[in-house]
């Protein structure tokens, strides 16, 4: 790396680390506005174009020529420009928590006893299973390449590992606090709860890991794979962050729970790692800010993207009154919400993107939000779970040599009843929300 591109980095990431206290900053005061972090942000996205692959460039460039086409429109037509401030705030509240969140990757280290063999069968598959489905509750897709990783040491991913893998993160989608898919579906639908959302949710992801522990256990292979050890230094962050988070937004229950998730995040990677690191805790943290953050790039400039996709279509409908919804958004339609969405998710669109989209569409028209946020977390976690490229499909392809043919043929073998899952809790939902 040059000494141009070290300190384009260096600027770049602290730029974004003062985003976060930007974010936290404008969450719990009155006197900081969201677009201060927005446009952080937006300078920062000038300082990482560099690093965007040629493939993330045209994605990019696509969505956000369609998101200004659209405000362009809007405000030719004298639409609200609410959209355009909407646009600029890019999507700081669940950006600032992806990046607070990545901090605990500093204290995310392999479980002890790396050394010792690992376990094999069918109940090791299942501890990895829950396992991945807990860590990536607030690692995301970096529990995947632990795990992964640890399950690769000394010889090539099975593919019913990549599935146990793949089933584990998915289920996260529909409950997590912690997610990208709740802080995107927040944000869209303000009017929604997360404990209401976590209430429908959460079983859901149970039955679903039910499901694909019926499956694995079922598959042939299952008493030669190894499986990833889970112990509880492992299990306690989660489960610990959780609480807190809960907690808190529970006694303000006006403040974004994405900002508790951003506060509590940043300040357990910190504390922790003065426990864990001790002297050695700055240079950790300034390496992070250096080179961890920057690598988040591409997904910084995606919720970038999202936002000015989402505003600039809201913004064209409303300047032309059009209403892309039913006069009665129920189960049928948010069934209907979650196929297109599924689709488009097939296709190659990512689920931030069409999430995004969905809700700056729907949001404004529908009164149930309740419904119309389980309708966007199921889109995403169906979505993630089938399509080879979703983020960590793409993953399981590239780093550890999975065929997307072989994926897909396993995820076929239980789509009718995540399907059917999916049906039977926005059916519950639509009945007992109305």
């Amino acid at each position: 790396m040059t000494r141009a591109s070290a300190f384009r980095h260096n600027a770049a990431g602290w730029l974004l680390f003062l985003t976060i206290f930007a974010s936290l900053a404008s969450a719990f005061s009155s006197h900081v506005s969201s677009l201060v972090p927005g446009i952080m942000i937006w300078v920062t996205s000038f300082l990482l174009i560099p690093d965007l692959k040629k493939a993330q460039r045209w994605q990019i460039g696509v969505l956000m020529g369609v998101g200004v086409l659209g405000l362009t429109v809007g405000e030719l037509r004298s639409a609200n420009s609410e959209f355009l401030w909407r646009a600029a705030g890019a999507n700081e509240v669940i950006t600032a928590m992806l990046l607070a969140v990545s901090f605990l990757r500093i204290i995310s280290a392999l479980p002890e006893g790396v050394d010792k063999p690992l376990p094999v069968g069918k109940n090791a598959l299942l501890k990895t299973l829950f396992g991945v489905h807990l860590l990536g509750t607030v690692m995301n897709v970096s529990a995947v390449m632990i795990a992964g990783d640890r399950l690769t040491e000394k010889r090539p991913l099975k593919p019913l590992q990549a599935l146990t893998l793949l089933r584990g993160f998915s289920a996260c989608a529909v409950w997590s606090p912690f997610f990208a898919s709740m802080g995107i579906t927040l944000v869209g639908v303000p009017d929604a709860r997360l404990g209401t959302l976590i209430l429908f949710g959460f079983p859901a992801a149970m039955i679903m890991l039910a499901i694909a522990a019926w499956q694995i256990s079922r598959d042939p292979d299952a008493d030669s794979c190894a499986g990833f050890p889970v112990t509880f230094n492992e299990l306690w962050l989660p489960v610990t962050l959780a609480v807190f988070v809960m907690s808190t937004h529970f006694i303000w229950p006006d403040i974004s729970v994405l900002s508790f998730v951003t506060f509590w995040g940043l300040l357990f990677a910190f504390i922790v790692s003065l426990i864990k690191f001790k002297g050695q805790t700055g240079e950790k943290l300034v390496n992070h800010i250096h080179n961890g953050l920057p690598r988040m790039a591409g997904e910084v400039f995606l919720f970038l993207a999202a936002a000015v996709l989402a505003s600039g279509a809201a913004s064209a409908l409303e300047s032309f009154g059009l209403k892309l919804v039913p006069d009665h958004f129920g189960f049928i339609a948010s069934c209907a919400t979650v196929a297109i969405l599924v689709a488009l998710a097939i296709v190659g669109m990512h689920p931030v993107t069409t999430v995004a989209l969905a809700a700056g569409i729907l949001a404004p028209h529908v009164e149930n939000a309740t419904l119309l946020g389980m309708t966007l977390l199921f889109g995403w976690n169906i979505g993630v779970c089938f399509s080879p490229f979703s983020g960590v499909q793409l993953t399981l392809q590239s780093r550890f040599g999975i065929r997307a043919r072989d994926l897909a043929i396993m995820n076929l073998k239980t789509a009718l009843p995540l399907v059917l899952l999916a049906m039977a809790t926005l059916y519950i939902c639509s009945i007992v929300t109305q």
